[in-house]
């Protein structure tokens, strides 16, 4: 059976609203819009328009990209119905404004039902307006309306340029693209699931738990025990949790996450046999490959002995993670958390801490300790 959100009926009706742009990304002053055409109108296309390059690209927002997180974002709107149009094979504007708009009315007529219903395109710019009204077919059926910035003063330029000073302007489903992500990474007993718990607090940013630790704990077994049937579900897990958070309300621009498949990798090239994790290679590629990290803090395998841990299988297991960063490209996002705490701080947590704080400021530009 198919999902209703996922393939929509053409809209209905006698009159259509259209609103269409860059939407790169999506804010709450589009979203006003859109609502607005939507209550004065039978249905609403909306249509994200771009190119390859285009300032959208260029940040990561692909055309293609902005238009399925449209469809996300109005997934449960029955009279919303999002397109797009990739403007590659047409000249780019100023020049291509007829190419534009001929593609722009055939996009709007595979939505809807009766062709010859009421068009009303909704645009925020006056030079749109003027050209649209000369482009358009001239058989009555279409009109231009200017919307009106000033109720709703953001712009998609300011949410590039700064998209934490503007999160809250910032569609919800667009969060996840600017979300800035922190993995908290070490050998077992370093003390990371408290350290990546105590920084996400500190900031009230979400954050995930060692999938790995839950799974072990509700089916009762040893990591030394784990099979290749249970190294695949740690990794989608660990993955899911992860994306959880990043799409979470609670998502604030900031997200922590206790390990992640590059862990689970080091893990397993530590138990797993040979042939068996050759089996899995496929899917810790694929896995590692879909994560966009922008910090990665690695607690040192030596608090690991302090808190009673075997030194040469701590000291193993940070070689193969270094090892798995270096080779998927993260080691550069990789910092060590190498401070040593004082006579009161003999274990070395409070410096890493601070330390960590003081790292996130310089790498990610986001200063916690005035949060």
């Amino acid at each position: 059976m198919i999902k209703k959100n996922l393939v929509k009926a053409n809209l209905s009706g006698d009159r259509i609203g259209v609103f269409f742009g860059t939407l790169a990304p999506m804010h709450i002053g589009h979203q006003a819009e859109i609502y607005k055409a939507a209550a004065l109108n039978d249905g609403v296309v909306v249509i994200a328009s771009g190119y390859t390059g285009d300032r959208g690209d260029q940040i990561g927002l692909s055309v293609e990209k902005r238009f399925r997180y449209l469809r996300e974002a109005f997934n449960d709107e029955d009279n919303i119905k999002v397109d797009y149009i990739n403007e590659d094979d047409i000249p780019q504007m100023p020049n291509g404004w007829q190419e534009w708009t001929d593609r722009l009315t055939a996009t709007i007529q595979r939505n809807i039902v009766n062709p010859n219903a009421q068009i009303t395109l909704y645009t925020g710019e006056a030079d749109y307006k003027e050209m649209l009204e000369k482009m358009l077919p001239q058989d009555g059926r279409f009109r231009v309306s200017l919307m009106d910035r000033t109720i709703l003063k953001v712009s998609a330029t300011a949410v590039r340029n700064d998209p934490l000073g503007n999160w809250d302007y910032i569609n919800r489903v667009f969060r996840r693209h600017f979300a800035k992500k922190i993995l908290v990474v070490g050998a077992p007993l370093t003390g990371k699931s408290t350290l990546t718990r105590r920084l996400a607090r500190t900031s009230n940013s979400p954050f995930s738990v060692e999938f790995s630790r839950t799974y072990q704990e509700k089916s009762n077994v040893l990591e030394s025990e784990l099979l290749l049937k249970d190294y695949s579900r740690i990794i989608q897990g660990q993955y899911d949790a992860n994306s959880d958070e990043i799409n979470s309300p609670a998502n604030n621009g900031l997200t922590f996450f206790d390990t992640d498949a590059m862990v689970t990798m080091a893990e397993a090239r530590a138990w797993l046999p040979a042939g068996d994790l050759d089996q899995l290679l496929p899917l810790f590629d694929n896995t590692i490959r879909e994560e966009d990290l922008d910090l990665i803090l690695v607690i040192p395998p030596t608090v690991a002995v302090w808190n009673g841990g075997d030194a040469e299988e701590s000291a193993e297991f940070d070689r193969h993670l270094w090892d798995i960063m270096t080779e998927y490209g993260f080691a550069d996002k990789a910092v060590m958390l190498d401070r040593v705490g004082g006579v009161d701080d003999e274990a070395g947590y409070y410096a890493r801490y601070i330390q960590a704080l003081e790292i996130i400021e310089d790498k990610v530009g986001i200063n916690l300790t005035k949060v």
